[in-house]
């Protein structure tokens, strides 16, 4: 079985320009000759959805949230790991009102909160579209809800410098009971385990296959895809990627469509037949 797992904002979906064409049509392609295709995306459930308007039925499985959720083709539900919520409430205390930074959670529903956003007198754009639309909350609804993710967008600007993503960092790794990635002009905060790679490996066990029984084909552009360039049997990343995710990919590409069907028109090394419901 050949299995590839793209992300989604950076890998397929552009700001100004959604999904290139050519990238759709290879997408379906892929599927339409059996093979397995996954987002694995930071993105959450509802916002995933609404990147994809337009564009739905591109992947057999969606794992959402750095690995935190994942759903089927028809949005079933599949696992969830929820983020302790003691963890959230000591977010919004501790960098609530740093200045220049949104402290945001998202969730597996329709749910998707910010409980403080010090950025809006930075002109920086890159990013605000992924936390549009959010509800806003405080820290006294936290424990009312289950939230896959503890998100922090950090548009790094004379009002929030580097500093501030390294003293999140700082904070993330001192807490055991959970775990964190970094994508672009964000940190994200899982559950403890979780990442890409993992959500991956349980989407995998529930086609009933074992990572050495698929061919695993990975492209994504940021840090936190590095859990599942790790496991791939050929990653991907591209020119705009960060020096280190492209020293820690097999491929610098230009072009997911033309690569993924390359891949397609290549004989398997496994067995063929899919298990995809």
């Amino acid at each position: 079985m050949k299995v590839a797992v793209f992300d989604f904002d950076g890998t397929l979906h552009h700001p100004g320009a959604g999904i290139a064409a050519a990238d759709i049509a290879a997408l379906r392609a892929w599927r339409e000759a059996g093979h397995v295709a996954i987002c694995a995306t930071g993105r959450s459930r509802s916002k995933l959805a609404r990147g994809l308007a337009g564009a739905e039925g591109l992947f057999d499985f969606h794992v959402l949230s750095n690995g935190s959720a994942a759903t089927t083709v028809d949005d079933q539900l599949l696992y969830t790991h929820p983020v302790p919520n003691h963890v959230l409430v000591e977010a919004v205390a501790r960098f609530g009102a740093t200045p220049g930074l949104a402290v945001c959670g998202t969730t597996w529903g329709d749910n998707d909160a910010i409980f403080a956003d010090t950025t809006a007198d930075l002109s920086v754009e890159d990013g605000r579209d992924l936390i549009a639309g959010f509800t806003t909350m405080s820290a006294d609804d936290i424990p009312d809800h289950d939230f896959a993710l503890l998100v922090f967008w950090l548009p790094h600007t004379a009002a929030t410098t580097p500093a501030n993503t390294a003293e999140i960092i700082a904070w993330a790794e001192a807490h055991p009971e959970i775990n964190y990635a970094r994508n672009a002009n964000f940190v994200d905060v899982m559950a403890p385990g979780r990442d890409k790679a993992a959500g991956i490996i349980d989407v995998l066990a529930h086609l009933g296959r074992d990572r050495v029984d698929v061919e695993l084909y990975t492209f994504g552009d940021s840090w936190n895809d590095l859990p599942m360039h790790a496991i791939a049997d050929v990653s991907h990343s591209f020119p705009y990627s960060p020096a280190d995710v492209q020293s820690a990919s097999d491929h610098v590409i230009e072009s997911v469509g033309e690569t993924l069907l390359s891949y397609l028109a290549a004989p398997s090394t496994h067995s063929s037949e899919s298990t995809c419901q």
